[in-house]
């Protein structure tokens, strides 16, 4: 990654943050804009549960301790392939006991640089494990190796083919982003956390892996709003990239001239696509100066319906999208003085929401369950 490149997850230098610092609180500061506290968080119950959910990377991929780990909650691990072709598999017990079953499945996407098994303390895989879903984290998250890995799984797993999701935090949020809004026949929702994209990007190299410049077309655009794409976006206050509110700008150069370019205008025009993906109209966005309730000031745009919720001592801010039938399929959630990270409660919000959404195999048609 060179020094223009979008700064987007965890990378060698922040761990050695993490490991020279003051423990988990130097990951945080890494993760913050100049406004954040990774300190404060570290030091909050919140932050005490990401840590003790981090453990798992403790345990090697593909490890024997790891599988232990998996079964005991319900999933059977396995991990595939070496390097750019390394994914993990989590299918419920369930589908030995019960063969007749058929299984949501979801596409876990790890962040920049990170290990694939980072995904593990995303809190996604846990849901998984209540929910009886199977999970694929895959190494390489191009829609082409995502195709791939989705014939397998057609396949040689359970699969029911009508609740299929991708959900990610930051470049796997960014990928999640890419994949759902060009394909949204084959996915029933998409989960981005720590990234707001839906425009343009450009071409780069990530870890040898290369990926090619994307642009989400009118066409693309036009596709996405006819068969619906219910979404949550989940982004921190304090993420050093700077995504709420809207309003913010980069602090960095490596950030104002990367591979997502995130100017407010990006921000914004990046939410309306969402918001038209889910049948919304344009947003009306706020201003450092304009009145508006919690919600809307944290995030910085108008919602059709907003609530505040508390976790571990941390506020929610979530802000509804409304479409002509009165629904709401675009969830956007503001977490307070949060940098970029996953938060505890991080993957029960996203299938919350999603959970609550499949597509007809042969029409692509979205269904509400």
């Amino acid at each position: 990654m060179n020094e223009n490149e979008q700064k987007l997850g965890l990378t060698e230098e922040d761990i050695q943050h993490r490991e020279e610092g003051p423990g988990i609180g130097g990951l945080f500061m890494a993760m913050g804009d100049s406004e954040a506290d990774g300190m404060a968080i570290a030091a909050s119950e919140d932050g005490r549960l990401i840590g003790e959910r981090m453990s798992v990377m403790g345990m090697p991929e593909g490890s024997e301790q790891g599988k232990e780990f998996w079964r005991e909650k319900g999933l059977i691990k396995e991990v595939h392939g070496e390097g750019l072709d390394k994914w993990a598999s989590y299918l419920p017990v369930a589908c030995e006991t019960e063969p007749d079953r058929k299984f949501p499945l979801i596409f876990c996407l790890h962040g920049a640089g990170n290990p694939i098994q980072l995904t593990e303390s995303y809190g996604i895989i846990q849901v998984a494990a209540r929910e009886q879903c199977i999970v694929i984290a895959p190494e390489n998250e191009n829609w082409e190796n995502i195709e791939k890995l989705y014939d397998f799984a057609k396949e040689n797993y359970p699969v029911d083919l009508s609740r299929v999701y991708s959900m990610g935090y930051s470049f796997g949020g960014f990928m999640t982003s890419r994949n759902v809004l060009a394909h949204p026949e084959i996915f029933a929702g998409a989960g981005m956390g720590g990234m707001l994209f839906a425009t343009k990007a450009r071409a780069h190299d990530l870890n040898g892996q290369w990926y090619t410049e994307y642009d989400l077309t009118e066409e693309m655009l036009n596709k996405a709003e006819k068969l619906e794409v219910p979404a949550v976006l989940y982004m921190g206050e304090n993420e050093m990239l700077r995504l709420l509110p809207f309003w913010k700008t980069p602090e960095e150069p490596d950030v104002r001239d990367g591979v997502i370019p995130l100017f407010p205008e990006d921000k914004q025009q990046a939410f309306n696509n969402f918001r038209r993906a889910a049948g919304c109209g344009p947003a009306r966005f706020l201003t450092k100066k304009d009145d508006g309730d919690p919600v809307e000031k944290a995030i910085g745009a108008k919602f059709d319906r907003t609530e505040v919720r508390d976790y571990y001592g941390r506020k929610y801010f979530i802000g509804d999208s409304l479409n002509q039938k009165g629904e709401c399929l675009l969830r956007t959630i503001g977490v307070e003085k949060m940098v970029h990270w996953p938060t505890y409660v991080f993957g029960d919000l996203l299938w919350e929401h999603l959970k609550h959404f499949a597509r007809d195999v042969e029409t692509g048609e979205l269904i509400r369950l």
